[in-house]
């Protein structure tokens, strides 16, 4: 009989603590708020390649352009360059890039940012903003409005210094 009810007690314990654990997992996915389009963009800090720290933010009232990209992705740095292409002839207050850098080795990003003498900001995520946003490959680019609300998401790399590409996503996010 003892056996019996110690049993029963033991299964009982087992399943409380099984449903605590389930319930308190679901509660916490449930907080986290993934990137949505035509909703606000999720707000993020991270530091760059330097250590200095980015809030998305603090960029409201300007055109965001959040680009995913690592340094073993050719297409990125081919898309990278053309970021630089596009920032040397054209100065605008009102349009900032984002780049983050994706699953990779910070050093070896802060090697070829110096030799490539990028003028935009490189934020390295620790996965976490990669998944808040959803990214499951790279490049991936996120246009996000003035108001700070998430607009396109594009998958795969984009040529910016194609003289009709940033007019038009001015258009597009005005």
């Amino acid at each position: 009989m003892k056996k019996n009810v110690f049993l029963i007690l033991f299964i009982l314990l087992a399943l409380i603590v099984t449903g605590s654990i389930v319930f308190k997992k679901g509660k916490t996915l449930s907080l986290q708020k993934n990137a949505e389009i035509g909703q606000p963009a999720p707000d993020f800090e991270l530091k760059d390649i330097n250590g200095k720290k980015w809030q998305l933010s603090e960029f409201k009232g300007k055109i965001v352009i959040l680009n995913f990209w690592a340094s073993w992705c050719n297409d990125c740095k081919e898309e990278k360059k053309s970021i630089q292409a596009y920032l040397n002839k054209n100065s605008s207050d009102d349009l900032i890039f984002l780049t983050v850098v994706y699953k990779d080795n910070p050093s070896r990003v802060a090697e070829i940012v110096k030799n490539a003498r990028y003028s935009f900001p490189v934020l390295i995520d620790d996965g976490n903003v990669s998944s808040l946003y959803g990214v499951k490959g790279v490049p991936e680019t996120f246009l996000i409005d003035r108001k700070g609300i998430l607009r396109r998401k594009i998958i795969g790399p984009i040529h910016w210094d194609n003289p009709h590409i940033v007019p038009h996503l001015k258009q597009v996010l005005s």
